[in-house]
């Protein structure tokens, strides 16, 4: 029997309804190490899936050595062989009776190279019948595996994703970015056997929806470029050929110039965001620059942003009214959405750190992990097409199935609460690099259990977290909805433990027993409070609190506006 990393049969294949599941709305992000505020490269992607009940499953595929004979399968026919030797690297997978294949989503291998794969993207009808897509070609839903398991650069992951399109021929138009210490690359590949890449320049940015976004091209730049031989000679008989300045325009040539607003619209929304004084109002039909230079050094914290974006303060907010059609960047139909930081100054091993939002940015909190890991929580490998209580994916997915129902009330009060959960956790993960760079240079194998068990103690908190917020929310929302008619309906505002939060703002902590009474010392300021009072004293003035703190279990809780006040 032959071994394989999946197989699934050519009957059951032909019974599954593939076409019951649809990816509409994938948004890609690239961050060159010279335009982030930490040094780091970033690549990004929000994966979209409709219908929205759909879990994913996160797991560390182990280090094969010298085993041939292998090969990897996809259930349109596709396969493979594999090298006796692959890598480790972890991956984000479809639940296991999905019925479309893996959909690896995003990995990083102990090599250091990291992709995230794909945003789907379609070229015009002339090119689809020039260059046709191959039935058993490559798909989606094996191409990060195939670049992950055997490539030591990012450079040779594509030039391996290459070589595979130039043999067995694509299935789909895709999008891909590969990444690691040295360099980062995209690449679009725009039907059967068609393609290009590019080197992305360290000091740009980029956003983009489901479309072609490589533009003007020097085809002698064999350095920063690479093309397939038939790119530039089909283009021409088509007809199809846009000349700027020179050179072939591929984003508009491979289109026959055409541009989707659902697609466009995010795209420019993301230059807005990161660079607001090198675009205008949106424009249909403009073709958007790839890369660009962002008006500031661009945080972990933006790219986080950029992933819960609505369109807010424009007017295709989508959340406003008569504007419930329009395509976000956030949606409900996302079941993940990742943010891999690559530096420049940890070990190979070790030089991605990957958040994960299991759920959907919006209302998801992302839970980081670095690529060293050897194994993820029990938690992330529940793979089950129910919900289920031991689920990562599912424990926060509830959460925005409760918050989807009404923006307005409950998007804001969600979001305060996880992004002050994610900025304890990047000051947390900026500690353990240093430690981890350590380690390694002492034990690898030490050092590869102190990130395994930081990520499932991270995984384990924040579950811990989210139990904690959905039975607050959930109480809200049942509360709004049984209002009588005329009623004002409450906006929801968390709570969150008290001493982690002010101990992370800088504040002592003490508690008299006597009394009940908290207080907070930070320089000459002194905070006090106590559960059950509205009210707490700051400095021997009185404040308000808009929820009374509470206890359970020996454990504080104050509301988010009181600890965004400390």
């Amino acid at each position: 029997m032959k071994k394989t990393i999946q197989v699934f049969s050519a009957a059951l294949a032909a019974t599954m309804a593939l076409g019951s599941v649809s990816a509409q709305a994938c948004t890609g992000v690239y961050v060159g190490k010279e335009a982030s505020a930490d040094g780091t490269t970033i690549i990004a992607r929000s994966e979209d899936i409709s219908p929205s009940d759909y879990q994913k499953v996160h797991k560390v595929v182990a280090h094969v050595e010298n085993q041939p004979g292998r090969v990897l399968e996809d259930i349109n026919g596709f396969s493979m062989p594999l090298p006796a030797t692959t890598y480790q690297y972890t991956m984000m997978s479809d639940y296991s009776t999905a019925g479309d294949g893996i959909y690896p989503a995003v990995c990083s291998n102990e090599m250091g190279v990291s992709i995230t794969g794909t945003v789907s993207a379609s070229p015009c009808a002339q090119w689809k019948e020039a260059d046709p897509y191959v039935d058993e070609g490559l798909r989606e839903a094996i191409l990060p595996d195939a670049v992950a398991c055997c490539s030591a650069t990012a450079k040779e992951g594509v030039e391996n994703l290459l070589k595979i399109v130039d043999e067995y021929g694509s299935a789909e138009g895709n999008i891909v970015l590969i990444a690691d210490q040295t360099e980062a690359w995209i690449v679009e590949i725009y039907g059967g056997h068609q393609y290009a890449a590019m080197k992305l320049p360290a000091d740009s940015v980029a956003v983009f929806g489901n479309q072609f976004m490589i533009g003007c091209v020097d085809q002698n730049d064999t350095e920063n470029y690479i093309f397939s031989d038939e790119l530039f000679t089909t283009i021409d008989e088509l007809g199809l050929a846009v000349m700027e300045d020179g050179q072939y325009n591929l984003a508009k040539s491979i289109t026959d110039e055409t541009r989707s607003d659902g697609n466009n619209m995010r795209t420019w929304i993301g230059h807005k965001v990161l660079a607001p004084s090198s675009v205008g109002d949106y424009e249909s039909g403009y073709f958007y620059e790839l890369c660009y230079t962002p008006d500031e050094k661009v945080t972990l914290d933006d790219v986080m942003s950029i992933y819960r974006n609505r369109y807010e303060g424009t007017e295709y907010d989508a959340d406003a009214e008569g504007n419930e059609d329009m395509r976000a960047i956030a949606v409900s139909t996302t079941p993940e959405t990742h943010i891999v930081q690559i530096h420049d100054d940890y070990p190979t091993q070790n030089a991605a750190v990957t958040w994960i939002a299991p759920g959907g940015a919006e209302h998801s909190v992302f839970l980081p992990e670095f690529s060293g890991i050897t194994d993820t929580a029990d938690a992330w490998k529940t793979d089950s097409a129910i919900y289920t209580d031991n689920s990562v994916y599912w424990t926060f997915k509830q959460i925005c199935g409760l918050a989807d129902t009404d923006r307005t009330l409950y998007t804001q009060g969600v979001e305060d609460y996880w992004t002050f959960q994610e900025a304890m956790m990047q000051a947390e993960m900026e500690e353990a690099g240093e430690t981890a760079k350590a380690l390694y240079g002492e034990d690898e194998a030490k050092a590869d259990a102190y990130v395994t068990d930081l990520a499932e103690q991270m995984v384990t908190e924040q579950m811990a977290n989210a139990d904690h917020l959905y039975a607050e929310l959930l109480t809200v929302v049942t509360h709004n909805n049984g209002l009588s008619s005329g009623k004002t309906p409450t906006t929801f505002e968390a709570t969150t433990a008290l001493r982690e939060a002010a101990q992370f703002k800088g504040y002592t902590v003490g508690w008299d027993a006597a009394s009940g009474m908290v207080t907070l010392t930070k320089g000459s300021d002194q905070i006090t409070l106590k559960a059950g009072s509205s009210t707490a004293t700051k400095n021997g003035e009185e404040v308000e609190l808009s929820i009374p703190p509470y206890v359970v279990n020996g454990v504080t809780y104050v509301p988010m506006s009181f600890v965004q006040g400390l």
